[in-house]
């Protein structure tokens, strides 16, 4: 069986068999002599729209095939996929194992304290529980040990309430400013075991689109993802809720 190694652009241990095929992202195919795939943004590549793939791919309608997933992977997610779902979700279409490195899907939304409130960070245009979501029920199929996240660090004052995070969370759009930073300061320190005593398929996905911006809108109401001191806490809080989903899925996978 072939064996492909999708390489992406985080950190991470990367060690590259000799019979392996390496995809990568966002590079010159000529960057890397071990690079056998390249596919590349329409940002990068310069292109109105889709993607640029060089590279040996493993069959004809590769192209077609990223083209096609990244429409159904867009109106899963709500918004474009990143190119490291993109590429996993199409190389499980073909007949090959799949080693994945350099990518968790889960990288920082915590902005420069210098950063321009007016620039969004590039990781705030993707749903990264989103994207973190659906692996989930391909893990199994995948060599990815980088995918599974850690307890995250929590104080020892991290609060445990009664109340209602999930709903709390959902109605951040409708408060003034001033209330709601402070409840994303609050809700950053409720402790994660209090989540997942709450957490549910409907309500972790309900609160996905509070953590990325969309491409479409000209002003987006997600305006703490370009505060540069909440961005602290809002990126506390999606690391937090992507643990409380791994372990809620794999909980109820366990019950099926």
């Amino acid at each position: 069986m072939d064996v492909w190694h999708i390489v992406g652009n985080g950190p991470g241990e990367l060690t590259v068999g000799d019979n392996e095929r390496v995809i990568r992202f966002n590079q010159s195919l000529t960057l890397n002599a071990s690079t056998n795939l390249t596919i590349t943004n329409s940002k990068v590549a310069g292109l109105t729209n889709g993607v640029l793939v060089q590279g040996k791919m493993p069959d004809e309608q590769f192209t077609e095939r990223l083209e096609a997933n990244g429409k159904e992977l867009e109106s899963l997610l709500g918004c474009k996929p990143s190119l490291g779902l993109l590429a996993i979700k199409t190389m499980l279409e073909y007949e090959v194992a799949v080693n994945i490195s350099c990518m968790a899907l889960l990288p920082s939304l915590e902005r420069p304290q210098s950063y321009s409130e007016k620039k969004a960070l590039p990781a705030a245009y993707h749903n990264w529980l989103g994207e973190r979501r659906l692996p989930l029920l391909w893990i199994g199929d995948l060599h990815w040990p980088e995918f599974l996240l850690q307890v995250p660090y929590q104080e020892s004052a991290s609060t445990a309430i009664s109340a209602d995070c999930f709903l709390q969370l959902q109605q951040m759009p409708t408060l003034p400013r001033k209330e709601a930073r402070q409840l994303w300061e609050e809700l950053s320190k409720v402790s994660y075991q209090t989540w997942l005593d709450q957490a549910s398929c409907s309500n972790l996905k309900a609160v996905e689109p509070l953590f990325y911006i969309s491409r479409n809108r000209h002003i987006s109401p997600n305006w703490w993802i370009y505060d540069n001191q909440l961005s602290i806490h809002v990126n506390r809080l999606q690391k937090i809720l992507a643990f409380v989903q791994q372990v809620f899925l794999f909980s109820e996978r366990a019950k099926a």
